[in-house]
Formats: C-alpha cells, structure tokens, sequence
C-alpha cells in the first residue's frame, strides 16, 4: 500500500537546531520515525512566521529548502521528490518521499520572479495564504476575525497571475486557510485539479479552517481532493471549551517554556511540545476524525479524500495517536468501519498519486 500524508511542519524544528535525523521522543516526527511508520510520502512544509521577518521571507524559505536538502545529502533513505515518477520510483526503492510545499505566499514577496525561483527548486504545492492574508489574497482568519488586516478581499490582478502560473507549471494549488472570497476566485480560474490539503468538516465541526459542504464539491468538480486534518480544534465542536480551562490548569507551565525566549519560533516550538504531551488526556477519540472522513465519502465520493495530519504543526492529535507511528491506526480505523483494502489505498495515497499526475503532466 502506498501511504501519503499531505502536511508535515518538522522543518521548523530543524532550523531551531534540534537533529530531526535522530529519532526522539519530541514533537510528532523526525526521520527515522517517518521511515519506520508506514507513509511514503511526507510533504515538507516551508512556513514562514510573519511576524518574525528580520531576514526576509524569501531568504528565510530558501534557508528552509537549503536545510532539507542537506538532511537529504545526508539521510539515503530521504529523498526530495517532485514528480509521480520520482514518488513511484522511491517507493520502488523503500525510500521516503519528501516533497515540498509552501504555506503563505510571505516567500515570494509580491513578486513573480519569486515564485518561479520556487518553481524551479521544485515546489510540490502551494497554498497562497497560512492565516493572514497577503497584499493580493485573503485568507479564512482574516476574513472571519481580522477583516481591517485585508488589502485585497480575494485575489487582486497579481494574486490571478500566481494562481495562472502554478496552473501552467505544474504546482498543485493548496486552498487550506484561504478565505471563502479567495477560494471561489480560484475555483473560477484554476484549469488544473486543486487541493485542501489539511482542512476538516464545518458541517461536523464549524470552525473557520474547515471546508463547507459547497467548498468540497468544488474541490470535487475539479477532480481534486480533501486531506483531513485531526486536529482536535477541527473535528470535534466541544474540544475549544475543554482545552480553553485545560489551558488554564497548566498555564504556569506554559509561561516557564516561554517567559525569557525572545526567538518567537523557538517559543512556539517549546509550547508544543509541551502541549502535546499535557493535552493528550483531554483529545478526542480517533473515531470522530473517522467520522470527518466518512462524510466526504459520503458527500464528494472515496476518490476525493487523502489525509493531512499537520504533523509537528499542531499541539494535539486525537488520544490514540502520539506520533507519525501511529498513522497505521488511521488505516486500522477505516478497516474497522468495513473499508475494502482498494478504497483505503485510495484514501491513504493512491487520490494523491492521480492528481499530481493531473497537475504536474
């Protein structure tokens, strides 16, 4: 079976200087992990904070591209893929795929040449917005919370120009976090498949960063697919109230990680780890992330599902699960439910291999 999971922030772990080539007991992954579970393909994220920017948004992503390809040089069991052949031929040779994917446009800097420089490094995907929104697109926070931040409600002339030049080069276009206006401006333009590649239900669980039932149609009609988040905070609608006084509980514990470091990174890192581990007894079981699934299922049809955990870019997973480890009890679930072995490679993978192939051919 080949096993994909559309969404991994580990990077941001290696630039603090922490060895992700060294299996530990931190965060939710690091090689050796990836290559002792059972995916093959973990997409890399290049996610840049905006508001630690000293260096530049462009400079920085470069710095996080530069970082995987030295642990590639490094590890030969990695390999950073950007094509269906290059997937299927590391999964012929039992090595990692690690692609790599771009949340937020910060990195291109409201500047073309920027995104063909990515193009060029061999970008798998990307997604024009993480939570706030840029000079030409908005995004799904901005939109609900934060409308004075917006300059562009939608894509303006420049934001049309990226979504037209990922279509004619190949990069798949990654609609997690982006605003409703922005998401039907690019269901209007886009000529290739496109993706939500770590977003959930509203209907199940109505938070800003899921998926309404017309935004999953759209993503169906064109031919692409939903990877499902298990993020607590996105399947399941009573977790907020529960984290929200779990929080307070250990919130003397949260202030000692973060009281004296000034690196806002480094901060947010240290909380999660933190939060990972406290959070775990409060995390809803597996089955409502089951649940989310079984409703796109239902709604778009088995060949539009994949899965995005946001490993090592969320504070919680559901109780069942610590780590990338535990991905195989994603499948043991689905076979529960009575899933054929066919439909469960689908999900698992097989969804992701059709549309890279759409895209990228």
């Amino acid at each position: 079976m080949f096993v994909a999971d559309l969404h991994n922030d580990v990077l941001q772990r290696a630039m603090i200087g922490e060895d992700i080539s060294k299996k530990t007991d931190k965060g939710h992954s690091d090689l050796v992990r990836l290559n002792e579970s059972c995916i093959d393909l973990e997409v890399f994220v290049v996610w840049i904070n905006d508001k630690n920017l000293q260096e530049g948004a462009f400079k920085k992503a470069n710095k996080l591209y530069d970082k995987l390809e030295v642990l590639e040089k490094e590890n030969h069991f990695i390999k950073i893929t950007k094509s269906a052949s290059d997937i299927n031929r590391a999964k012929n040779n039992n090595i990692l795929s690690t692609p790599v994917s771009i949340e937020g446009g910060e990195p291109i800097e409201d500047k073309i040449e920027n995104l063909y420089h990515f193009i060029n490094r061999g970008l798998f995907y990307f997604g024009p917005t993480w939570n706030h929104s840029l000079s030409w697109v908005s995004s799904g926070y901005d939109e609900i919370h934060n409308k004075k931040n917006i300059k562009s409600l939608g894509l303006n002339k420049f934001g049309i120009e990226v979504i037209n030049t990922c279509n004619e080069n190949g990069v798949i276009i990654d609609l997690s976090h982006i605003g409703e206006k922005s998401f039907w401006d690019i269901v209007k333009i886009s000529s290739k498949p496109f993706i939500a590649s770590h977003s959930s239900v509203h209907k199940l669980c109505p938070h800003f960063r899921n998926l309404k039932d017309d935004q999953i149609l759209a993503i169906k009609q064109s031919q692409g697919l939903i990877g499902l988040n298990p993020y607590p905070f996105f399947i399941d609608p009573k977790f907020h109230a529960k984290e929200k006084i779990f929080r307070k509980e250990i919130s003397h514990k949260i202030e000692k990680i973060t009281f004296k470091e000034e690196n806002s990174t480094v901060r947010w890192i240290n909380k999660q780890h933190l939060l990972q581990k406290e959070l775990q007894s409060i995390a809803p079981s597996i089955d409502i992330f089951i649940d989310h699934i079984e409703y796109i299922i239902k709604l778009a049809g088995i060949d539009h599902v994949a899965i995005g955990c946001d490993y090592d870019g969320l504070d919680c997973l559901p109780k069942e699960m610590t780590d990338c480890l535990d991905h195989i009890k994603i499948i043991n679930s689905l076979e529960q439910r009575g899933y054929s072995e066919k439909d469960i490679e689908k999900i698992m993978g097989l969804n992701l291999l059709r549309v890279v192939e759409a895209v990228k051919n």
